[in-house]
Parts: C-alpha cells; sequence; structure tokens
C-alpha cells in the first residue's frame, strides 16, 4: 500500500509520439522507467490512387481524451511526431482540408513541372524537390482552397500544439521546420525567395523555437501540463539511440526505415542525393545529419495482413526462416515510389524470380529482405562518403525484433548491427531531452543502454554480397518510372 502510494505522489512525464499509424503515450519517471503506456490507431483515407490522409482534429480528440485519463500526475509532456505531413487552418481554428501524410504521391507531377529549381532549393534546404516533403503538398492545398484570407500552416506538432493550448501557440522547433522544404538551414528562417517564388506570401508560417522549450501550459485538458519538448520523430530516435558522436549512424524500423548519420556542425559536400537534415541544436550551432529514408518497411508488413499471409507481425520470422534457400525471389515495396538515393515518385512495386515452387514462405522471406536492400543501398552510401565510413549502425523500431532481418541486413551490408535495448527510442529521446536539460540525467543513461544491445555480425561471404546486390539493381531498374504518364 506505501509503494502505491509513493507512485501516486511522485509526478511523470509524458511523451506522445504521434505516428504515421498509431498515437504512443508513454508515462516516464525521473529514472527514465517506463511506468505506463497507451496507444490508439490512426485512421489513413485513401481517397485517390497515391493521395494518403487523415483527420488531425479526431486524432487531437483522442489524444485529450487519453490524457485525461492519465493514470498519474504529470510534471510536464513532449511531443514527437511524423515530420512532413502537411496541415492548413484558419484563425478559428478550423481545417480547410485534411492532414496529407508524408507518404502522399498526388503531387508528382507538379514536382516534375519544377524540376529545374530542385537545385536551387536543394543549396537552401538540403532537401531535393520529391512529394515527400511539404511545399508541394501545402502549394495543392492552396490550389484547391482558394480564399482571400491568411491562413496558418502547419506540421502536425504545430497543429496539435495549436490545438491543446487553444489557438496560445502557433510554433514548431527546427527538426520539424528542417523537413518542410522551405527552411534555409544556412540561415535557420523561413525561406523568403522560397515563399515568394511559389507564392506563399498569405500564408502564416509557425514560430521556430528549440527543441526543448518551457512553452505554455495545455488549455485544453482537464488539468494544465507544461509542455516542455517538440522533436522530429526520426531526430528524437537519433537522439534516444545516442548518436551524439560525429559519424555515429542510426536506422528506425517504423512505417518507412529512417537512416540518420551525425555529420557535425559541417554541410556535407558530396551527398550522393542523400538529403541534409537538422539534428539539433546545440549551443545555438547546428548539427547536421545525413538522412536518407525509405517509404516501405511496416508498411509493407501491413501488406502481408491484408493479403492474407500473415495473421500478425509474429508469423513473419518462422515463415522467413522455413523459406527454401534456392527460391531467390526479389521484392521491390515501391508502393509509394522510391526514396533516396533515386527520388523516382513513379516507381512501383514487382516481384521478380516467380517460379511454381514460392509460395507464402518465399514471398515473406522476400519482404524481410526487400526492406533490408533498401537500407543496404543507403547504408553504402554513406559508407562511401563518410570519412571514416560506417563503423556499426543502431537500430531500433518494430522491425528490428526480426533476428532474420537484422542477421541478413549484417550480411549483406558488411556491417555489424547493434539492436537498441529500448523499442521505443523516439519516445525515449523526447524524454531524455527533457530530462537531460532539467539536470535529472547526463549522457551516461543512454550509454548504458548502448551497452545493453544486441549485436549482430556478417557471416556472409563478399562473393554471395555481390550477387545479391547485382540481383538487386536489375530489379530496381525493371521499375523506375513505372506509373509515368508517357
Amino acid at each position: 500500500m506505501e509503494n502505491e502510494q509513493e507512485v501516486k505522489m511522485e509526478k511523470f512525464f509524458l511523451t506522445v509520439d504521434l505516428g504515421t499509424t498509431s498515437v504512443k503515450l508513454i508515462w516516464w519517471n525521473e529514472k527514465g522507467e517506463k511506468i505506463e503506456e497507451d496507444s490508439f490507431p490512426v485512421k489513413l483515407h485513401f481517397p485517390f490512387e497515391g493521395g494518403v490522409e487523415f483527420d488531425p482534429k479526431a486524432m487531437v480528440k483522442e489524444l485529450v481524451k487519453r490524457i485525461n485519463h492519465s493514470p498519474f500526475s504529470l510534471q510536464g509532456m513532449g511531443i514527437t511526431n511524423q515530420r512532413e505531413t502537411t496541415i492548413v487552418w484558419d484563425e478559428e481554428g478550423q481545417l480547410v482540408y485534411p492532414a496529407i501524410v508524408w507518404q502522399d504521391r498526388r503531387t508528382a507531377n507538379w514536382c516534375e513541372a519544377h524540376r529545374e529549381k530542385e537545385e536551387w532549393l536543394f543549396q537552401k534546404t538540403g532537401l531535393f524537390l520529391d512529394p515527400y516533403f511539404s511545399l508541394s503538398k501545402l502549394v495543392w492545398i492552396l490550389e484547391q482552397v482558394k480564399t482571400s484570407y491568411s491562413l496558418y500552416f502547419g506540421t502536425l506538432d504545430t497543429y496539435v500544439l495549436w490545438v491543446l493550448t487553444a489557438g496560445e501557440v502557433f510554433s514548431t522547433d527546427y527538426t520539424n521546420a528542417s523537413r518542410t522544404l522551405m527552411f534555409n538551414l544556412h540561415n535557420l528562417c523561413w525561406d523568403e525567395e522560397i515563399i515568394k517564388e511559389f507564392k506563399l506570401e498569405k500564408v502564416l508560417f509557425p514560430e521556430v523555437m528549440p527543441s526543448f522549450y518551457p512553452r505554455r501550459e495545455t488549455k485544453i485538458t482537464a488539468s494544465p501540463i507544461p509542455i516542455y519538448v517538440v522533436l522530429g520523430d526520426q531526430q528524437a530516435s537519433f537522439l534516444g539511440q545516442g548518436c551524439f558522436e560525429k559519424g555515429s549512424t542510426k536506422n528506425t524500423y517504423g512505417t518507412g526505415c529512417f537512416l540518420m548519420t551525425n555529420w557535425g556542425n559541417s554541410w556535407p559536400k558530396d551527398t550522393r542525393r542523400l538529403l541534409i537534415t537538422l539534428a539539433s541544436l546545440e549551443e545555438d550551432k547546428p548539427v547536421f545529419a545525413l538522412e536518407a529514408s525509405t517509404f516501405s518497411a511496416g508498411v509493407i508488413i501491413e501488406w502481408l495482413k491484408r493479403i492474407g499471409l500473415i495473421k500478425s507481425p509474429q508469423d513473419i520470422e518462422k515463415l522467413a526462416e522455413n523459406a527454401h534457400p534456392l527460391e531467390e525471389l526479389i521484392l521491390i515495396p515501391a508502393f509509394c515510389g522510391l526514396g533516396a538515393p533515386y527520388w523516382d515518385p513513379f516507381a512501383r512495386g514487382a516481384i521478380l524470380g516467380l517460379t511454381p515452387q514460392v509460395g507464402k514462405e518465399e514471398l515473406v522471406r522476400g519482404v524481410l529482405e526487400a526492406v533490408a536492400f533498401e537500407v543496404g543501398d543507403l547504408m553504402k552510401i554513406i559508407d562511401e562518403i563518410s570519412p571514416g565510413g560506417i563503423g556499426e549502425i543502431s537500430v531500433d523500431g518494430g522491425l528490428s525484433q526480426s533476428k532474420y532481418l537484422l542477421q541478413f541486413q549484417a550480411d549483406l551490408s558488411g556491417k555489424t548491427i547493434r539492436v537498441f535495448p529500448e523499442k521505443e527510442a523516439t519516445s525515449l529521446g523526447v524524454f531524455y531531452l527533457w530530462a537531460n536539460r532539467s539536470g535529472l540525467l547526463s549522457r551516461k543513461f543512454i550509454e548504458k543502454k548502448r551497452q545493453e544491445a544486441l549485436v549482430f555480425a556478417p557471416q556472409e561471404e563478399e562473393k554471395k554480397r555481390e550477387k545479391l546486390w547485382k540481383k538487386w539493381q536489375k530489379g530496381i531498374e525493371k521499375v523506375k518510372g513505372w506509373a509515368k504518364n508517357e
């Protein structure tokens, strides 16, 4: 009884992870121990081919309901979120269009039509012209609405902050801003030339603030809660996995895959069509990261469920291990086009190497290997252009629980894979930023967790590795531009 009373008297920190397919709430004590978890799904809508949307108003309503049922007293909260998703609303807080998700490809033709501006945009923002980012989504929404009055633009964190504070806070953080294709990474501000070029002068852009900053309290929850942290989800994972030093690299196997390498305070000279993003600000100095993403990981697992090949993600491991070793199936998971380094929104998925002997075991194994191939493409590039190369890679996310996937990833890349012991590294990064800046925890907290990692060392011969890569590249060439109108 005494212990229960002590827990109730203790105050906790809440992290809210606004993901693509679900929202996760985790309550942490000051020691960095998870005390309670909760989640609810995000209902995505697919209005047409390439379109991916959801209702952020419904998301916030459910979030508030869950917060109000918090079993513990809270001393603060932090938010991490899917980054490039784009939302526009009016001064009354009314949405003018549903949230357009980062996976959405409706603006592919618009991006093609403005391809001559790509290098100009890259030199300012570190990003390439692609439907992935917020710019083309914002332009598209404004073309549909055509209002004479100013509208508010924000990524998901901005909208949620606005609603939770009853319109008192209109802000984002540097990490989210750096993923919009409208934020200048050199000046660390919204780029006026880009805004003018694409006729966005009537749009109100959020104030850009540090990721850790004592923002105002929530106004629409049962009790007011100070909001201390806002972080893009991949930067949160980057921090949570302890990528503090230059050259340290992580990958998150989430809805997509997100690979990031700490590049320090300098701008990379050669990116090989990978992205430059803002990992953090330390003492007002930007810490850049070389980032690359694939669009399919958890998405393709959901596809396996939808077509009835698996009932749950737990089925994957056994099926993959039972696949026939001589059936060398290649699956290209370009459901939403190809991300880095190809940046082809018109690519589509394919299955190559089908024979009468191929069954669900081989297809499931092909899915896991496809995820590893996409990540491996990115690892190869970073390894080549990094001064010291990639020594090892730290991983997290749902698919990091697959031993088959991680051993294949190690064999394919020739690199050691370390599985971060905290599955929810993204939420951990948010909590750690708050706890560290509040003087509660030092770097040793994260470093100790890294030491507990499960390690997968490469076992495959170089010759076999080269053979696999040749087949993958042949497959990639076959799917490029598939959906492009000639």
